[in-house]
């Protein structure tokens, strides 16, 4: 019987007197995992442990049935880390920042470049490869972040804010990148503060709180308990006025609001239908970001603490 991908036992961090991560107790087998939860929830922390950036204050973790202790590096081997801030040498070209990651992780230069090749052409990136960093849009370097977790074909994949504010097309490709390897029988553990991108992969939820466990399970356990809320969608791009009203038309946002002439603000009831045209504009090359504002999660927060999730 196989370890499973992760185990937690009284999994504890402070900063000084800030609890970071509080009595985290878990175990997770293979699949996918939604690591959900609002900034300062305690899922960056998590992944620092899981990473062996940090360590405990109390408790412990295994990875791939390998406890995580200072002076533990092996076992890295078989996980990939997407941070969730930018980790590149602006100056760089893609395709030279993971030959230097593949270096660094111990290829030789043929074998390295031979990485760096295959990983961006997964993630998409392979007619980039020769273009500079602070010459991308956050959804190239988006993809180029998971690009250099995935050079060691990792066992465990873990996603920090993957979707933050990248175009369409790049959001279905993450998305679809991330069940592909579920269905290789790895693991990936996608932390997000959006529901609904958790969701599109996964009902089985862990969802942080002021770092603590307040759920773990399945979501459609608890949706059947949400009724339905408008949900905001910010997209910016180029002639938005012309996607403002053929989605006005067709009844699919219910309000709209100009930021100005590149931004613009949509409320819709319908989100998937409105992230299904949205992704179709992004194709033709009018959207260049969309960040999505869940409610939902909101609303699954007050209904299990009695509060905001703020």
């Amino acid at each position: 019987m196989s370890a499973p991908a992760l185990k937690c036992e009284n999994l504890s961090r402070w900063y000084g007197e800030v609890q970071g991560l509080a009595g985290l107790t878990v175990t997770i087998e293979k699949g996918i995992i939604g690591l959900l939860g609002p900034n300062g929830s305690g899922k960056s922390t998590l992944m620092r442990l899981l990473t062996g950036q940090i360590h405990a204050s109390r408790g412990w973790v295994e990875v791939l049935g390998q406890r995580i202790v200072p002076g533990t590096y092996e076992i890295f081997r078989r996980v990939g880390y997407a941070p969730g801030e930018d980790v590149h040498f602006e100056s760089e070209r893609a395709i030279d920042f993971l030959k230097l990651m593949a270096r660094i992780g111990g290829d030789g230069a043929t074998q390295a470049q031979d990485r760096a090749e295959k990983a961006l052409h997964t993630v998409g990136m392979g007619s980039k490869a020769g273009v500079r960093l602070d010459a991308m849009s956050k959804g190239m370097r988006q993809r180029v972040k998971i690009a250099q977790a995935l050079l060691f074909d990792p066992d465990l994949l873990l996603l920090d804010e993957p979707l933050n504010g990248i175009d369409p097309i790049s959001r279905r490709g993450t998305l679809d990148l991330v069940r592909k390897m579920a269905e290789e029988d790895k693991t990936v553990i996608l932390a997000s503060h959006v529901l609904h991108e958790v969701e599109g992969v996964t009902d089985h939820m862990l969802l942080l709180h002021h770092g603590r466990l307040l759920a773990e399970g399945r979501l459609s356990a608890i949706r059947e308990l949400i009724n339905q809320k408008p949900r905001r969608a910010t997209v910016r791009g180029t002639d938005l006025s012309k996607l403002a009203a053929g989605l006005l038309a067709d009844n699919i946002v219910s309000g709209l609001e100009f930021v100005d002439d590149g931004c613009i603000h949509l409320d819709t009831r319908k989100l998937p239908e409105l992230l299904q045209r949205l992704q179709v504009a992004g194709a033709e090359g009018s959207i260049h970001t969309l960040e999505t504002d869940d409610q939902e999660l909101e609303m699954i927060y007050e209904m299990l603490v009695g509060g905001s999730a703020r």
